[in-house]
């Protein structure tokens, strides 16, 4: 045995789709999603094409989302064992790693924006601010790593009662904050000015889609807890499906109507003006939706350490990672880290499209649990590494960074001094590269075979 790794039992299998909705409405109710929202990619298709490419993008990204949950209900295994019958079990090791180290950036990087957003609205409440008081900065970022860090903690049982109360207070915050924004500005004369260009659509899907796929690495996590395969895959699509939606339709609908890249910030400010309730209904919101977003990437980045090193401890490792998570956000420049971020995110849509095919097309929806973790079983392939998905996951790589026009390898060759000028692909990224890489990959499995070994 390579590992001790075991299906969730059944007696913890307690999730709902109810449950799994309120999980991931939690995580897409966040002020980040509305800086998304307001993103150039998205505003220059103006109200009505915008809201269109937001639409198409979840349909896309949330159905790779579904599909990855219902693997992990039906086999009751995390996400990143799951990429071992792809990848093979030593093979799954590098996905695990991407996944540990996008996952400590992204709680660094949440911690400190709700770091930002908390000092936005300190003057409002009549707290000190970090320009008054640096310590203050050290106040939130800990308190709000704590928070997340015992959020984290509580295991599903504890998610299923938390989730409803913090996703009821959310829906109330969040109609309110809608409300204020729908009153501050004209929709209705946003919605009968110009439109952009058609053909931008599936650019501004690619911004959405990309948000829904930074996800995936997580999603079998807690749909391993679901009681149905068909509440794992619902739960997931249509929780992240209404609060990602409905955030990037008010990012978009505060950027076109004030011409600021920085929709979230003015959604702060325009909840704080409203006066000392408002304002404190504002801290609520941005407490709640730190927590219920970056708890999330605490308790995956364990699980993800789990299958580079089984023995790793759940609840200490928990406490380890938030520490790390706080520590990213006080002392590492979160803004120099996020491109790095965006090219580890980037290296996850074509690694679940292997995945995604092979489990649908290849094994035709078959995982034999009792050799995910068996020397020279079903899933060691060669060495424990399947060369079909390695090779069909750097073809993937590649095909979405070209459609960028190079940004990820354009980033880093910058810094080296070498300038790439590439002009990105009207199609957008993610279905370029998710077709492209499921035809390399079914082509090597049609000419090579599977590769892994008779039951």
């Amino acid at each position: 045995m390579v590992s001790d790794v075991k299906p969730t039992a059944p007696k913890q299998r307690t999730l709902g789709t109810l449950d799994l909705m309120l999980i991931w409405f939690g995580a897409a109710t966040a002020i980040t999603e509305i800086w998304a929202g307001g993103l150039p990619q998205l505003t220059g298709l103006g109200l009505a094409l915008g809201l269109v490419a937001i639409v198409i993008g979840r349909l896309v990204g949330n159905g790779l989302m579904g599909a990855m949950a219902r693997i992990g209900a039906g086999s009751g295994l995390p996400t990143m064992v799951l990429t071992r019958p792809a990848f093979g079990i030593r093979g799954s090791f590098l996905p695990a790693l991407f996944n540990v180290l996008q996952l400590i950036g992204w709680t660094g990087w949440m911690l400190f924006v709700g770091f930002l957003y908390m000092d936005i609205l300190a003057g409002y409440v009549n707290l000190p601010t970090a320009e008054q008081a640096p310590v203050m900065k050290w106040v939130w970022v800990i308190l709000l790593g704590a928070l997340c860090t015992l959020w984290a903690l509580g295991g599903s049982r504890f998610w299923k009662v938390a989730q409803r109360t913090s996703a009821v207070l959310l829906f109330l915050l969040t109609i309110a904050l809608t409300v204020i924004v729908l009153q501050q500005y004209d929709f209705t004369q946003l919605w009968q000015s110009g439109q952009g260009d058609v053909l931008g659509i599936l650019s501004g899907a690619d911004l959405v889609i990309a948000m829904s796929v930074s996800w995936l690495p997580l999603v079998a996590d807690y749909s391993r807890y679901a009681k149905k395969q068909r509440s794992g895959a619902l739960g997931t699509f249509w929780g992240y499906f209404i609060g990602g939606t409905w955030m990037y339709a008010v990012g978009l609908l505060v950027a076109l109507a004030t011409t600021t890249d920085s929709p979230d910030q003015m959604v702060i400010q325009v909840m704080g003006e409203q006066g000392l309730g408002w304002a404190v209904a504002a801290v609520v919101l941005v407490l709640i939706s730190t927590v219920t977003t970056t708890f999330l990437d605490i308790f995956s980045t364990v699980v993800s350490v789990q299958n580079l090193w089984p023995r790793f401890p759940e609840k200490a490792g928990n406490i380890v990672i938030g520490a790390l998570g706080i520590v990213t956000a006080l002392f590492l420049d979160v803004f120099a880290y996020e491109p790095f971020l965006i090219a580890i995110g980037a290296i996850f849509l074509p690694a679940f499209t292997i995945v995604l095919a092979d489990f649908y097309l290849v094994r035709r929806r078959q995982i034999y649990a009792s050799e995910i973790d068996t020397h020279r079983g079903s899933y060691w392939y060669r060495g424990g590494f399947n060369w079909r998905a390695l090779t069909a996951w750097l073809a993937g790589f590649l095909i979405f960074d070209w459609a960028r026009g190079w940004s990820s390898i354009a980033y880093f060759a910058d810094q080296a001094g070498v300038t790439l000028n590439v002009t990105p692909w009207p199609t957008g990224s993610s279905l370029p590269c998710i077709v492209g890489t499921a035809v390399v990959y079914l082509l090597l499995v049609a000419v090579f075979g599977s590769g892994a070994r008779k039951r």
